[in-house]
């Protein structure tokens, strides 16, 4: 098995990402000046995470800040988080056309002792 060193090296990152399982499970409500966009959690690391919407409704808004919630356990549990839009782009995923956003979180968040961190597996 790897170590995480190696896996953060391998792909040239500070820090390892840690990805859902499966994308349905975790949702993500961004908050931009007073407008809530609800889209997917695609990965996160302890600086930020990558958003997937179906709407292009953030690729004019590299820079802005968001306020955000990632939920999961069908609703029960909930992280928290501010930050900033980084960078957008389309991709297609699973069949799927996506819109997503690099967001930069404020403050690094502590993901090795969370919940939801335990609910992830590390890619």
């Amino acid at each position: 098995m790897e170590s995480l060193y190696s896996v953060a090296m391998q792909s040239e990152r500070r820090l390892p990402r840690i990805s859902p399982r499966e994308f349905s499970e975790f949702q993500v409500h961004l908050d931009l000046d007073g407008i809530t966009l609800f889209g997917k959690l695609g990965n996160i690391s302890e600086e930020g995470l990558c958003f997937l919407g179906e709407d292009d409704l953030l690729s004019d808004e590299i820079e802005s800040s968001v306020i955000g919630t990632i939920v999961w356990a069908n609703g029960t549990k909930r992280l928290f988080f501010e930050g900033k839009v980084m960078w957008t782009q389309t991709s297609k995923i699973k069949g799927i056309v996506y819109h997503l956003a690099g967001i930069r979180f404020s403050q690094k968040m502590n993901l090795t002792d969370s919940l939801l961190a335990r609910s992830l597996e590390i890619k």
